[in-house]
């Protein structure tokens, strides 16, 4: 699906799709803009579903817990 993006995006999901496909067979790349467009690419159609659908079903059933490394609140910690 394509979305408008700025030359800049453009080029960083490019190169992302491209080192994906350097290294694995098989991928999707998913990005939403800050007004909450889908931009999203993969190596084949019927790939791609698989994949989504695939991911999708395992966000579902797991409970992940997500750790995030905010440096911002790291670095106001040690200010205060």
């Amino acid at each position: 699906m394509q979305i408008d993006m700025t030359k800049q995006e453009r080029e960083a999901f490019n190169s992302a799709k491209a080192i994906l496909s350097e290294h694995f067979d098989n991928y999707t790349l998913v990005v939403m803009s800050e007004e909450g467009a889908l931009r999203y690419d993969y190596k084949n159609h019927y790939i791609g579903k698989m994949l989504m659908r695939e991911s999708l079903s395992e966000m579902n059933k797991d409970i992940v817990d997500i750790i995030w490394d905010d440096e911002e609140a790291e670095v106001e910690d040690e200010e205060e």
